[in-house]
């Protein structure tokens, strides 16, 4: 009975994290939603403004030329967008203005990604802006450049970014959660790795998401760092991604999974050293990055067509065809934005996959709740199967199979009893009457015994304890407890029938015993010896 009290235990700690991730899900969308709406009254001054002149060097440094003679004071800021570029602006006398062009050092030659805000004085006549790439990708970069109020031009791109670096931390939240139920109840449940595939697969892509926001751009200060952290999660989710994938539908190509695998990790074993070797950097390798995660994804989708025409239309199929058709057109829209315009290219990605990634999560835990309510019924089943009805004892069912294990029967104790007279009282006040001295019988046959070992009601009135070895208890001592306790019911409860009961005990000895049902035997015999003495006495 403990065991089915541990597995609703289990189930109900179940049901309370599937509705805490649900309610932090909501929550945090709520939150993104009330802190982003906002209400512009009237226009705001911020506009594109066109360079005068574009001269480009031969290595790709251009330098932009800006006319401000027609622009008021209010114009306090110029904003553009730059990757992998080193950004030198001056006023018209040359003075330098505005400078990015911290390198990575060991890290990597490229001052990263961001929006570069360069402040303006109403006395400005004229701004140049040299942009230097670090890469040969990069030289084509298209340039889109701003003026306004330097503030208004922050806070517009952090209130339009926010609902999707909220998502992106949702998705991480996700990741942690599904970390945490993991470790929790694993070996409770005897959890599959599907769970903790899903979980790296997340905590990968959520990084990656939060990075390429605008949010990130504008308010984490280590460009360098943060520019690192996208490619290393790029290559990172594509192990567990096939994995979990590989698992959770059953796709079974264990040698093509294995090589996709392998790739990966050589990918990034070998990126990582071209990288830190100067041989080629993170960003002139993204094409191989993207390379990999369409294959997988290619993987993936071959293995669910696979399972379709095989005719498997299970629930997990159902998800991933729905799931994966709406990840899947997200991301090659994503991909187009990337290699066509600036900064957060993620417009539909992280939506699709936060959606994707709940119904992933939210079905593998509702499988694991069926498989706890399954062991539960199967459990109580197994209960019913085992105990008797009316004594709440073992029944012989139980005791069959215990006769038949294998367990050793050295230093084992059998212990019999049987109640008299009880044809007599059926006879003469009824079968309840008899029902009632059988469940007083086994209840103080069960106080006294029960707690050294497993009591069984094999027949009618006849009642058995089996005690395994090393149980440190006296045989006639409790034989005496028991004799006690039956005469105390016998005088005090007023009962309109005698009670009495004999009782039996041995240990097992190879000498004697064949088998475990030679033991019983003899505690049989044992107990006929007492019959026989409280019918003299």
């Amino acid at each position: 009975m403990l065991k089915v009290f541990n597995s609703s235990r289990s189930r109900e700690i179940i049901k309370k994290i599937n509705n805490a991730m649900l309610l932090i899900c909501a929550l945090v969308l709520m939150v993104g939603y009330l802190s982003t709406y906002k209400s512009y009254q009237g226009e705001t001054i911020t506009e594109e403004i066109t360079p005068v002149t574009v001269d480009t060097a031969e290595d790709g440094t251009k330098t932009y030329t800006f006319d401000l003679s027609g622009y008021s004071s209010q114009y306090s800021g110029l904003m553009f967008y730059t990757s992998h570029q080193i950004v030198e602006a001056y006023d018209e006398l040359g003075d330098t203005i505005y400078e990015f062009n911290i390198t990575g050092g060991f890290w990597g030659s490229t001052p990263g990604s961001l929006y570069n805000f360069v402040d303006l004085d109403e006395s400005m006549n004229e701004i140049t802006i040299v942009v230097t790439p670090v890469y040969e990708e990069v030289i084509d970069s298209k340039m889109t450049f701003y003026i306004g109020s330097s503030y208004a031009m922050y806070d517009e791109l952090l209130s339009e970014s926010m609902p999707k670096f909220l998502t992106s931390i949702l998705i991480v939240i996700f990741s942690v959660l599904l970390f945490v139920f993991y470790a929790v109840m694993h070996k409770k449940l005897n959890l599959g790795k599907e769970l903790i595939y899903l979980a790296y697969f997340s905590l990968f892509s959520g990084v990656w998401c939060i990075n390429e926001t605008d949010v990130s751009s504008l308010i984490v200060s280590n460009r360098i760092m943060d520019s690192l952290v996208p490619y290393w999660s790029l290559m990172l989710m594509v192990p567990p991604f096939v994995l979990f994938f590989d698992s959770y539908i059953g796709i079974k190509a264990k040698k093509v999974r294995n090589i996709i695998i392998g790739f990966s990790m050589g990918q990034f074993a070998l990126c990582t050293l071209l990288h830190f070797t100067k041989q080629a950097e993170y960003r002139q390798m993204l094409p191989i990055m993207q390379l990999m995660l369409v294959v997988s994804a290619i993987y993936v989708v071959v293995g669910v067509v696979g399972q379709v025409l095989r005719k498997n239309y299970g629930r997990n199929i159902r998800i991933c065809t729905v799931g994966l058709s709406l990840f899947l057109v997200a991301i090659i829209a994503d991909l187009h934005n990337y290699y066509t315009s600036t900064g957060d290219a993620d417009k539909f990605g992280r939506y699709a996959f936060l959606i994707f990634d709940i119904l992933l999560g939210w079905d593998l835990i509702k499988n694991t709740y069926d498989i706890i309510e399954n062991g539960r019924r199967a459990k109580q089943m197994e209960v019913f199967a085992l105990t008797d009805s009316m004594t709440g004892l073992l029944n012989r069912n139980a005791f069959e199979k215990q006769a038949v294990s294998d367990d050793t029967l050295e230093g084992v104790i059998a212990i019999v009893a049987d109640a008299n007279g009880l044809k007599q009282c059926n006879d003469t006040y009824g079968h309840e009457a008899g029902d009632e001295y059988i469940t007083l019988v086994a209840k103080i046959f069960n106080d006294v015994f029960g707690k050294y070992g497993n009591c069984y009601r094999t027949g009618g009135d006849e009642f058995c304890c089996i005690i395994n070895a090393g149980k440190n208890i006296n045989i006639d001592r409790l034989k005496r407890l028991f004799t006690t306790k039956v005469q105390t019911a016998k005088v005090e409860g007023n009962y309109a029938y005698d009670i009495g009961v004999a009782v039996g005990a041995v240990m097992y000895d190879e000498r004697i015993d064949e088998d475990f049902r030679g033991l019983v035997k003899r505690a049989d015999a044992d107990m006929y010896i007492n019959k026989k003495e409280s019918k003299r006495a």
